[in-house]
């Protein structure tokens, strides 16, 4: 036990990062023990940053080109079953096979694409989150009051709670069931259990904590990168509709806590939805707007840059907005009938009009603007322009929307339309004015324009079922599929953790 101590905390100080400070001094492995580590608030701090560096790692990774660090995590979750074209693109095969569900031609490709969405198939990051989140939770109490007060302790351990919640979430969005602990310096061998219930627990563990989380930050390079009590909100109100979609009881309980959130959500008077301009756009997009609940960052400033390829610019968008500056064509583009469904010609809608060039061509020409912070390199021809937006996670138009659906499937059709013409409000469109079963296809609909590219769109096919339906996919699945769990992706488990822990099994639909 005592070397698996010494491990972890280890492995979390090396990765720390706190925010814009680059350095760190590193104490030996063997010097980790008694009163040498958590021993004031810097010890904490760097402890959490190094939380925080995992999941930035997982979903951005690092900005050298063509590494073994590339990631494509948001990309390849939005992609997965979408109505997306290839124009000449080196991965057209790896992307085929995400639209069409080949997941296993995926899982056992050697492409540098096929290594991109494999990055997807393992949960082992998620779990070195939870595990950290539940040392610090175990271990900041040992710091003294006089470098940390009660109150930063409740603090650093709500944070905490909210990342391995968030891992929790992730996990049984990407895999189904999961195996769930809490325990710091867990080693007991546990198999997988049902999401619902791993669902339940998330919840509960977020309500628990959610008040020792601060309503914003004193530091204002936090927010919209550290969680709020309104993070944990929204966070709670995607357990509640994750859980809504599989569990054998009472959908309506997990409806009703949607509503109860989303009310909560509307006391926070420093959360607002924006207008869709240009200028909008980009402050949205680099994380730190009046909307935004949580993310990544992103900043070519301090040298935090993502990996290329885990940007949506990368395969939807060309010079002067990606790519080299002989790049003229987009990587990727929509389907031109498909998209033309749900931004119809000639109907107001500042989204299309400013996130896209040419949006319905269903070629090349295509450019996707919704992602527009860049920054450049190189000069003359070897210029370069890449993403510099953050990796959004939570914002305020996702949880209406979420609560527009939950009023919907309530049959409160008033509230639901209340609720999401707040965004298209927002975005210059005409209000929704129907009820019934359009009413749910038009918020799934508003969800799909608003949220585009970033990363929302698979989850919401499967968890509204609306991945059984042609109308809403580009290859929808048999509902005995779906009950096999054919939605999930296949599980990469390697022989380190199958010979820790027997129990361990893949996704049966794919392993």
């Amino acid at each position: 036990m005592k070397n698996i101590k010494y491990l972890l905390l280890a492995l979390f100080i090396f990765l720390a990062t706190p925010g814009c400070k680059k350095f760190l001094n590193v104490e030996p492995i063997d010097a980790l023990s008694g009163n040498n580590f958590w021993k004031s608030k810097t010890d904490v701090e760097n402890f959490m940053n190094g939380i925080y560096y995992r999941l930035r790692d997982k979903v951005g990774g690092t900005q050298d080109f063509y590494n073994f660090n590339e990631r494509s995590f948001f990309p390849m979750l939005e992609m997965r079953g979408n109505f997306i074209n290839s124009n000449g693109f080196e991965g057209s095969q790896t992307v085929s096979n995400l639209v069409n569900n080949n997941m296993n031609a995926i899982y056992y490709g050697n492409g540098r694409f096929d290594y991109l969405a494999q990055q997807v198939m393992s949960w082992k990051v998620f779990y070195d989150i939870i595990a950290a989140s539940n040392i610090l939770i175990l271990e900041s109490d040992k710091v003294p009051s006089s470098s940390l007060s009660d109150t930063e302790k409740k603090q650093y351990k709500a944070q905490a709670v909210f990342m391995r919640n968030l891992s929790y979430l992730y996990i049984c969005r990407l895999f189904g069931d999961a195996v769930y602990y809490t325990d710091a310096y867990h080693s007991k061998p546990l198999p997988r259990i049902d999401q619902v219930e791993v669902m339940d627990k998330c919840i509960a563990d977020m309500a628990a904590y959610k008040n020792d989380l601060p309503v914003a930050y004193a530091d204002a390079s936090y927010k919209g990168f550290r969680p709020t009590q309104a993070s944990a909100d929204a966070l709670m109100m995607h357990l509640n509709m994750w859980a809504s979609a599989f569990t054998k009881n009472d959908k309506n309980v997990y409806y009703r806590n949607v509503l109860t959130l989303m009310a909560d959500l509307d006391k926070y008077t420093a959360y607002k939805v924006l207008p869709i301009t240009p200028a909008n756009t980009k402050l949205i997009f680099k994380g730190n707007s009046v909307e935004n609940l949580f993310g990544v960052l992103q900043s070519s400033n301090t040298g935090e840059s993502f990996s290329r390829t885990a940007g949506y610019s990368f395969y939807f968008s060309h010079y002067p907005y990606a790519g080299n500056v002989t790049q003229t064509n987009s990587f990727l583009s929509y389907s031109s009938y498909n998209i033309s469904l749900l931004f119809k010609p000639g109907q107001a809608d500042n989204r299309k009009d400013i996130w896209f060039d040419n949006y319905d061509s269903g070629n090349g020409s295509f450019q996707f603007k919704k992602f527009a912070n860049t920054f450049s390199t190189g000069s003359g021809s070897s210029s370069y322009v890449g993403s510099d937006d953050a990796a959004i996670i939570f914002r305020l138009p996702d949880a209406i929307l979420l609560a527009a659906e939950a009023a919907a499937e309530l049959d409160n059709d008033d509230l639901a339309r209340s609720l999401a013409n707040r965004i298209t409000a927002a975005a210059g469109a005409s209000p929704i004015s129907i009820g019934g079963e359009f009413l749910k296809d038009l918020i799934f609909q508003e969800r799909t324009k608003e949220l585009i590219g970033e990363g929302q769109f698979y989850f919401d096919l499967v968890r509204t079922k609306k991945i059984l339906n042609f109308k809403y996919t580009a290859n929808a699945m048999s509902v005995s599929d779906y009950n096999a769990k054919a939605w999930t992706w296949p599980l990469y488990l390697s022989p380190e953790e199958k010979a820790a822990n027997p129990f361990l099994v893949g996704n049966s639909f794919w392993n």
